[in-house]
């Protein structure tokens, strides 16, 4: 199988937008995913907080991967209602997200609310840990949810991590513990080495590595289905997109060898066929993991 052709959706970033935003965006149960991690936040994650530190000191918080902050926004609302002050530091290399997420938290600055200062960094973590000085406070909370699968070496990752984090601290991770784009880089090898920057991490390895350094971890899970239904019509343009943002490259199917579409295919359709709904739609189980860390 040949991989020279295949583009790196990465390289195109109006074609990677334009897969994300109007294709995967619209199957990824995102509203259902926020609501599933904030009722565990709230429910669970708030409890640990509360009993490990005292309501009336200031809580930090570092959010990594930040983007828009979904999920970080109501992470900063719970602690609101439990703490005289916070302070929130965000790291993402896209800096108009940053921005969106930051407006939001000054929305939160309301109505003699506890006081959250917010002070964002625009760069990878790798450079946030070495360059800022910011990556010398030791937070009580530090998140990073869906944020993981950009770090080519875990190791250095979690080092990181845990250095800024105190030593009763916590962190929290949010990774996928399997899908159709994990199980598709894990078997076919053409798409390691056209999208080698891609790298299929999962929640065990994440969790398998923090228990080898001596870390605690408490994993729940949240399973979902993606309607894939569409990927299989090759006329469709929303399935076409939906392709590109599962294989991580721009036109896949215009691109790569028309034997590698139909083994992808097919390997597509064996995982999704014990899924298949009443109305006959094509449905993908999606695995996602919630990780509390602490020392």
């Amino acid at each position: 199988m040949s991989a020279t052709d295949i583009i790196p959706l990465t390289g195109n970033h109006e074609r990677y937008e334009d897969t994300y935003y109007n294709a995967f965006y619209k199957i990824a149960q995102k509203e259902f995913f926020v609501e599933k991690v904030s009722q565990y936040f709230d429910t669970k994650v708030m409890k640990i907080l509360t009993n490990a530190f005292d309501r009336d000191e200031e809580f930090s918080i570092l959010s990594v991967g930040v983007g828009e902050g979904p999920h970080e926004f109501h992470i900063l609302k719970s602690l609101q209602t439990c703490y005289a002050s916070i302070s929130s530091v965000s790291v993402d290399p896209n800096e108009s997200m940053v921005q969106t997420f930051k407006d939001r938290v000054a929305s939160l600055n309301v109505d003699n609310k506890p006081p959250i200062t917010f002070q964002a960094f625009n760069g990878s973590l790798t450079e946030f840990a070495t360059t800022s000085t910011l990556a010398r406070t030791k937070y009580h909370l530090i998140t990073s949810i869906h944020s993981l699968y950009y770090t080519a070496d875990l190791q250095t990752t979690f080092s990181q991590l845990t250095s800024m984090m105190k030593d009763d601290g916590f962190i929290i991770v949010v990774c996928k513990k399997g899908d159709l784009i994990s199980e598709s880089f894990s078997k076919f090898a053409f798409l390691r080495e056209a999208i080698p920057s891609y790298i299929p991490l999962t929640s065990t390895d994440v969790k398998e590595f923090a228990e080898s350094q001596g870390l605690n971890v408490i994993a729940s899970d949240v399973n979902m289905q993606w309607d894939i239904t569409e990927v299989f019509d090759d006329r469709s343009d929303f399935g076409n997109k939906l392709l590109d943002f599962f294989t991580q490259t721009a036109y896949f199917r215009q691109t790569a060898p028309s034997e590698v579409v139909d083994e992808l295919m097919n390997f597509w359709r064996s995982i999704s066929i014990s899924t298949e709904d009443e109305n006959g739609r094509m449905l993908s189980p999606c695995h996602d993991e919630i990780l509390v860390i602490s020392k």
